[in-house]
């Protein structure tokens, strides 16, 4: 059963990762991967904290939710290949600044997604 849920939150999250691809632009700003790993980093704080109260009962939606859905938006690979997309065009500045902004923001959102998630469920 475990499955059908990561496949229905897989389903959904490969979807929404598709919609965000179109806000990239060519060789520019990756934006979508960026927003897209950015609300994963956040929604993986929140939800892992918050199924501590909530989700107890239900271990399987939280699976189909964390492993699945945010599983499928977020790409760890797409980042790094437009990464390497970005040294092959020399655009040096660019990479560091998506690199570094992807990491570093990526664990401040997931650290106040977390706090958010704690704080919720003590409501």
């Amino acid at each position: 059963m475990q499955y059908l849920y990561v496949f229905a939150g897989g389903a959904i999250g490969a979807l929404l990762r598709y919609l965000f691809s179109f806000l990239n632009s060519g060789q520019g700003f990756p934006i979508g991967t960026f927003t897209a790993n950015l609300a994963g980093a956040f929604l993986m704080g929140l939800i892992s904290a918050l199924a501590i109260q909530y989700f107890k009962d239900h271990p399987l939606v939280k699976k189909g939710i964390t492993t699945g859905l945010l599983g499928a938006l977020t790409t760890f690979s797409t980042f790094q290949f437009e990464l390497v997309k970005m040294l092959a065009h020399q655009q040096i500045p660019l990479l560091i600044i998506y690199a570094l902004s992807s990491y570093v923001l990526g664990i401040i959102l997931c650290y106040i997604g977390t706090k958010l998630g704690g704080a919720l469920s003590n409501d």
